[in-house]
Order: structure tokens, then sequence, then C-alpha cells
């Protein structure tokens, strides 16, 4: 296994380098995408590897960006990316978050300019794993609609916390604010098959089981 997940984590590095990131960027995004595979968030791991380079390729994401950071009072920051992909831009408002809060007591780091990081919880755990309460939150693209619509009006806006525990394993929540996240949707659609019923509308308003269908229709709220 560890073989396996080393040859992938090796070729995920090689490929962000071909798109120009430096090679401590290429191994965070690389160390977030071999993540979520191995605790199952399969949606928010190889799967979305061609979209982060299609992005690149856009200029979406900025392979060279140079931070800006803020700091607003002893225990709050602001971040622009400048278009930074996601998780390097997470991994350093991560970074930031821990240090200040193991020495102030708290932090709250904000960032603009930044774009998908991956599965939240992956950052909730490491400021758990420094006996940290930890709460993180972003907004995404218009997908869900309101109770009785068919129009896109909200995002899935994914939140995740997570707190130590007495136990073994802490405790840890990360969830869109749809029924199922769009990366769930998207994945089925690349595999041929169908997604769970009520969790999407066609754009016509029906329910469909169709991913495709849903995609081009709306998400349904938690």
């Amino acid at each position: 296994m560890n073989i396996k997940k080393n040859k992938i984590h090796l070729i995920i590095r090689n490929i962000f380098s071909k798109y120009k990131l430096n090679h401590k960027h290429a191994k965070i995004c690389a160390d977030a995408i071999v993540n979520a595979e191995l605790v199952g968030a399969h949606s928010h791991g190889l799967s979305r590897l061609k979209m982060y380079c299609d992005r690149i390729k856009k200029k979406a994401i900025n392979p060279k960006p140079k931070f800006k950071i803020k700091k607003i009072s002893q225990s709050i920051y602001h971040i622009d990316a400048d278009k930074s992909i996601g998780f390097v831009a997470a991994q350093k408002a991560t970074d930031i978050a821990i240090k200040t809060a193991s020495s102030k007591g708290f932090a709250m780091i904000g960032v603009k300019n930044s774009g998908h990081y991956g599965a939240s919880s992956y950052y909730i755990n490491q400021a758990v794993k420094k006996n940290l309460i930890a709460l993180c939150f972003t907004n995404a693209p218009s997908a869900i609609a309101p109770y009785g619509s068919k129009k896109k009006m909200f995002g899935t806006n994914p939140i995740s916390f997570g707190a130590p525990t007495k136990f073994k394993y802490p405790f840890i929540f990360d969830s869109s604010m749809s029924i199922i996240n769009r990366g769930k949707i998207r994945l089925a659609a690349k595999q041929k098959k169908n997604i769970p019923y009520g969790v999407a509308l066609d754009k016509s308003g029906k329910i469909t089981t169709n991913p495709k269908k849903a995609l081009e229709g709306v998400q349904l709220p938690i």
C-alpha cells in the first residue's frame, strides 16, 4: 500500500511541477489529494486532478502566486492568495492558524483570491492533532435551489469542524450544504453511475438520478 501511495504521490507532484508549481507547492497538492483517496473522499481526490490542470491552463489558477499576508490583530490575519491553487492557500492559512492559536489561544484567518482546496476536514484534522478546536468553511458557485424552487441560488458552501476527544479518534464533521457534494455527482457522471434519488433536480425541476442531468439542473439542500 505504501509503495502504491508513494508512486501516486510522485506522479501527482510531477504533474503539478510540469504545470509550473514549485516543488513545495506540488508536494502540498499531492499530500491533500492522496489523503482524500486514503480516507475515501474520492470526489475530492484524483478525480479532480484534471480540473486543477485545466484551470492552470486557462489562467484561472496562478501556479506561482505571491501571497500578501496582512496582520489585522494579534490573532486575526487576512491572506490575498493571488489566485493560488486552493491547496496551497488553505495550507498556508492552516499553518498560520495553528501557530497563532497555539500561542495566543485563538486565531481567525480569512483568505481571498483562492480556489478549490479539496476536503475541508484535511485541514481541520491538522489543527485537532495539535489539541485545538477548529472550524473551516468556504463559499462555492451557485448550485443549490431553495426549497420549492428549481433555480440555483446558493453555493454548496462546505463547512467542517473538529475537536479532540478523550478517545482514540477526534470528532470531525465535514459536509456541504447540499445533500451530497457536487464532486460526488461529477464522479458518478464519469463512472456512468446513477446518483441517489432525491438529491438533485434536472433543469425542468424534476427529481433525477442521472448525474449529467443533475449537473445541468440543481442540487437540493440538507
